[in-house]
């Protein structure tokens, strides 16, 4: 009976640091900037509530997958929300990519893996593959933002990670914050396909923060396709028209 004691005391002693630590270096939503409950895990419940979600996954032919019709051949694509200049999408995403929270993107993706699992929607996959930044952007910003979301799927799913398939050899700005006609004239960005050993007839799912004019999406997936009998799926966090 001692030893259960001592393991009672114990939890209730981590639930007292934890809710001490809370009260000294109290956290905040990322969406909205109030400050989070003890029991909200990076979202507050309002956010959560209101998180405008896409529900693509449950259509074979949902906007997603119209952004690539006659461009590339891709087995499945959607996103998780919509993203609208100024809304909570929006906050999060600026939050993930220039405020160091790449928890965000984490988050996101555990809410993502279980929409899909519960609607059994996610295709059979062989390698999740993140779309790259380039060297001196990972290096200035430290992460790629959207690993914490391949890292949810990785996880919930089974499938590995692989994060040497694709690179980034020339720097773009970023679309986010561009207009659509800016972003159509925009250079697509530049990648090129790596050493792909033993990938041929694999199913690659790739994934972005960001879905707009689909065109880095675009140039990614016809690289993964000069792998012999290779296919692509496509997932994103947000979506833009």
């Amino acid at each position: 009976m001692g030893g259960i004691s001592v393991i009672f005391k114990s939890i209730n002693l981590l639930f007292m640091l934890k809710d001490l630590l809370h009260f000294l270096f109290p956290k905040s939503c990322p969406g909205c900037s109030i400050l989070l409950l003890t029991h909200e895990v990076l979202l507050c419940t309002v956010c959560r509530a209101t998180l405008p979600f896409t529900h693509q996954h449950q259509s074979a032919t949902n906007e997603a997958l119209g952004k690539f019709y006659g461009k590339v051949k891709i087995q499945q694509a959607s996103c998780l929300l919509y993203y609208a200049k100024g809304g909570l999408v929006s906050n999060l995403l600026h939050q993930l990519k220039y405020n160091n929270q790449p928890s965000i993107a984490f988050v996101l993706g555990q809410l993502y893996a279980e929409l899909l699992a519960d609607d059994q929607a996610f295709p059979s996959v062989d390698y999740i593959v993140s779309v790259p930044l380039h060297p001196k952007k990972l290096k200035q910003r430290g992460y790629n933002q959207v690993d914490g979301f391949a890292t949810a799927l990785s996880q919930h799913f089974q499938i590995p990670i692989h994060s040497s398939v694709l690179a980034k050899v020339e720097r773009t700005a970023s679309q986010t914050t561009k207009s659509f006609q800016e972003r159509i004239k925009s250079k697509p960005a530049v990648f090129q396909l790596q050493s792909t050993p033993n990938l041929a007839g694999k199913h690659f799912l790739l994934l972005d923060d960001i879905l707009t004019t689909g065109s880095t999406l675009e140039n990614c997936a016809k690289l993964l396709l000069q792998i012999p009998d290779s296919k692509v799926s496509i997932l994103c966090l947000a979506y833009t028209k």
